[in-house]
């Protein structure tokens, strides 16, 4: 191992010490989109909040491999998981690999594709085609519903098709704030799909009233504490159910984003569950 490797292990294990639930947490880096300009320093603002983790999206790929994976273990971090575009995911695998991620995740499908069951069921094509890539290179593929998926269609949803046409071995990382938001019990979903359930994004959703099934033009987003959600319940049971990746994705906020980012670790961090 490495003195980078082996520093970010050290961090990890800290990281977990450091929480009253021992679990560790990490953020997504759509979070810190804003401040990914200066990738090294927001990596090490990240991981001097507490935050053992990232998981990686898309723009910060325009440079090799090895190089984004150096940085992050320079800051103290891991990441064990990453976003990729719809439409590159086949060719992002090797990079995926040389970035040494677990998973592979795919966030989105082409919006012209949500709002016919026969959209849903190209998408699962796309992803199992993507999966197999996955697995032959050593990696695990999933996905990651947001609220359109939710809303019923006529036959059906595209979250039924989703999860009835996907290869069994493609993972879940359900955001529990899109899934609120798109009229679900989120316990209920976990439990439903515990064989496919396996990352967890953290966000609170402030106490207003319906849902809502395009999530463009949200803004009832909040920091994990500060809203509805019962987060001791929903951890609880991902654990419980076998989660060990959980990550902050905190797609908006009313505070500034290491304000919000530290607002959401005091809150984890001290939640035992």
């Amino acid at each position: 191992m490495g003195a980078a490797a082996a520093l970010a292990m050290q961090a990890r294990l800290q990281a977990a010490a450091a929480t009253r639930s021992g679990v560790e947490f990490g953020v997504q880096l759509y979070t810190v989109r804003n401040l990914v300009s200066d990738l090294p320093g927001t990596l090490k603002m990240i991981r001097s909040i507490g935050y053992s983790t990232i998981e990686t999206f898309p723009p910060v790929y325009d440079q090799p491999a090895k190089a984004l994976k150096a940085m992050i273990n320079n800051a103290g971090l891991t990441a064990p998981s990453g976003h990729f575009d719809y439409e590159t995911l086949e060719v992002k695998v090797d990079y995926a690999a040389e970035l040494g991620l677990s998973t592979m995740i795919c966030p989105i499908i082409p919006r012209a594709q949500w709002d016919s069951l026969d959209g849903f069921k190209q998408a699962a094509k796309h992803y199992n085609k993507a999966a197999a890539r996955a697995q032959a290179a050593g990696l695990k593929f999933g996905v990651h519903p947001l609220n359109y998926e939710y809303r019923q269609l006529k036959g059906g949803r595209g979250i039924d098709v989703l999860m009835r046409e996907l290869d069994p071995a493609v993972r879940l990382e359900l955001d529990v704030y899109w899934a609120v938001e798109g009229g679900q019990n989120p316990l209920e979903m976990m439990r439903k799909y515990s064989t496919r359930l396996a990352l967890i994004h953290i966000k609170d959703r402030k106490p207003v009233a319906g849902f809502t099934y395009v999530p463009e033009g949200q803004t009832d987003f909040t920091e994990a504490g500060s809203g509805t959600i019962d987060w001791k319940a929903v951890l609880g049971e991902a654990r419980r159910l076998g989660v060990t990746q959980f990550f902050v994705d905190q797609d908006a906020s009313d505070l500034p984003v290491e304000q919000s980012l530290r607002v959401n670790w005091k809150y984890l961090s001290g939640l035992s569950f």
